[in-house]
């Protein structure tokens, strides 16, 4: 329940923005996401979501005059990269919630770290962020993978530790651009002073594809 009210709730966010028609992608976010929970063999939706990654990515490195790209595959991005994350809890409850630990400190630590000594911008889709920023939320990041390196039966806390706070900052640029493109700081309203939907869970559609592949190799 909670997979198919994020992932639809950031599917219609990003619907809002791109004034998309409501009933098109509610439908379609929540035929893919009944599709992908009733198959028996996930690794379409696994590798899909993968792939979503990597396309999303590729558009950081190009200035787009358009957005018809991010205004009709946005959506499924969205709920592609929220099942996975289902499949992350899946897979074991504990192993989300240090995964959902690590992406919080990262954004926390490099929000707060480059509010104070931030100085050499990274990217011209979010002006705010700074490296001094992304390089306190890793080091935080690798702090709390040490943490659950030593509580969690999983032996690969480091390596996922790094993973997740590189992925988590691509993830924020991803919905950077998608926002800067429609001329708007929040996704949406839902969380008085904290934006939308989006806005807090940006980094966990991003990495949630990758993150269950290296936890399943």
């Amino acid at each position: 329940m909670w997979c198919a009210l994020l992932g639809i709730g950031a599917a219609l966010e990003i619907r809002g923005m791109f004034r998309l028609p409501r009933q098109l992608v509610f439908v379609s976010s929540s035929v893919t996401l009944i599709l992908a929970y009733m198959s028996e063999s996930k690794t379409l939706f696994i590798y899909a979501g993968v792939l979503a990654t990597l396309l999303m990515s590729i558009t950081l490195l190009k200035k787009c005059k358009n957005n018809y790209f991010h205004r009709y595959f946005s959506p499924l991005y969205a709920v592609l990269g929220i099942f996975n994350l289902f499949l992350i809890y899946q897979l074991n409850a504990m192993w989300c919630l240090g995964i959902l630990l690590l992406v919080w400190t990262n954004d926390s630590m490099a929000y707060l770290v480059g509010s104070k000594i931030g100085k050499t911008k990274v990217s011209s889709i979010s002006p705010n962020k700074s490296l001094e920023g992304y390089l306190g939320g890793t080091l935080a990041t690798v702090l709390v993978g040490y943490f659950l390196n030593q509580y969690l039966p999983l032996p690969h806390w480091l390596i996922l530790s790094i993973t997740t706070s590189l992925l988590a900052n691509l993830g924020d640029l991803v919905a950077s651009k998608i926002k800067r493109l429609n001329h708007v700081k929040d996704s949406g309203r839902v969380i008085p002073g904290h934006g939308g939907i989006l806005d807090r869970i940006d980094s966990l559609i991003y990495l949630s594809p990758v993150i269950y592949l290296l936890l399943t190799f």
